[in-house]
């Protein structure tokens, strides 16, 4: 049994924490949501999805680097297989909203106080987390 992804990514929207923790659990819930999405197309229809896919693992391993003990930390979250109810168009839409909100997150975290080190590793992830939103939803943003 399938169940869509659209609650549990309102969920995850809602209620994922503010900090290095939240961005991670959303960054993580959207690229096993991009690799669900990219089983379920042909290959040909799926190479958009599986480039966000690898820009999502980029972002997280990004946030590791800054944060070594994240994973031992953070909910793992896989939305599942996609439902025959979400769709292809509904799919991309989670994965869209779920990296939203994961760099609406860490804009947040500018405003805190960290080492440069970890400013320019954030700013990485950002970086990949956007590419990986324009690559999923095929729109681009300037």
């Amino acid at each position: 049994m399938t169940v869509t992804w659209t609650a549990p990514a309102n969920v995850l929207t809602d209620r994922a924490d503010p900090g290095w923790e939240g961005i991670w659990t959303l960054t993580h819930a959207a690229g096993r949501a991009a690799l669900n999405l990219a089983d379920a197309l042909p290959l040909i229809d799926a190479l958009d999805v599986i480039y966000a896919a690898a820009d999502l693992r980029d972002a997280q391993d990004h946030l590791e680097r800054a944060d070594q003990g994240l994973p031992a930390r953070c909910a793992a979250v896989d939305l599942g297989p996609l439902a025959p109810a979400d769709g292809t168009p509904q799919a991309r839409l989670i994965i869209d909203q779920l990296t939203t909100a994961a760099l609406a997150r860490v804009e947040r975290m500018t405003d805190t106080d960290m080492s440069i080190d970890k400013v320019l590793t954030l700013g990485d992830a950002a970086s990949a987390l956007r590419r990986a939103r324009d690559r999923g939803t095929g729109r681009r943003h300037d």
